[in-house]
């Protein structure tokens, strides 16, 4: 199993402010669409919430794993809940295909934080911008290394994988 972290993220950091996207770039939404199909997502309350608030019901065509410590979320029987990272990890290994062994991890921090020590690339969207906002992508140290990198219309798409791997 691959675990890759997909985020657009600003030039200051930003990914998020009051649970949304301070930003509307259609190429970005596009790629992670692209990108994610078919594949298992991983994603914390907020980050869904957002997402059905925008498309009026989960990811279509991923399996969505909604990562959170609640006992109970108000979510669809197609959307698999998961207390913690162990449980969401469990869960979109169940979920992967035999010709996709990628897991995408789409937000927010906190599930980011999480994940970053136990991913094997990231996907950046970065954003030419530098928004007010509440959420912010963890800084992507040393350790990481850019491999590829993509000029969009608007943003640059950019993948990052451990450096010596």
């Amino acid at each position: 199993m691959k675990l890759v972290l997909i985020a657009a993220v600003a030039e200051n950091g930003v990914i998020g402010t009051d649970g949304e996207m301070p930003w509307h770039y259609p190429e970005d939404l596009k790629r992670f669409k692209e990108t994610t199909m078919g594949h298992p997502v991983i994603m914390g309350r907020t980050t869904y919430e957002s997402i059905t608030g925008q498309l009026g019901g989960p990811l279509p065509g991923r399996t969505n794993i909604v990562l959170s410590s609640r006992e109970s979320l108000p979510i669809p029987e197609e959307v698999v809940h998961a207390r913690d990272i162990e449980a969401a990890l469990s869960a979109a290994e169940d979920a992967l295909d035999a010709d996709k062994q990628t897991v995408y991890v789409a937000g927010g921090a906190t599930v980011y934080e999480q994940c970053l020590d136990r991913a094997d690339e990231l996907r950046i969207t970065e954003v030419p911008e530098s928004p007010d906002g509440d959420t912010y992508f963890p800084a992507i140290g040393d350790e990481w290394t850019a491999t590829e990198r993509e000029a969009g219309d608007e943003v640059a798409f950019v993948r990052y994988e451990r450096a010596g791997d």
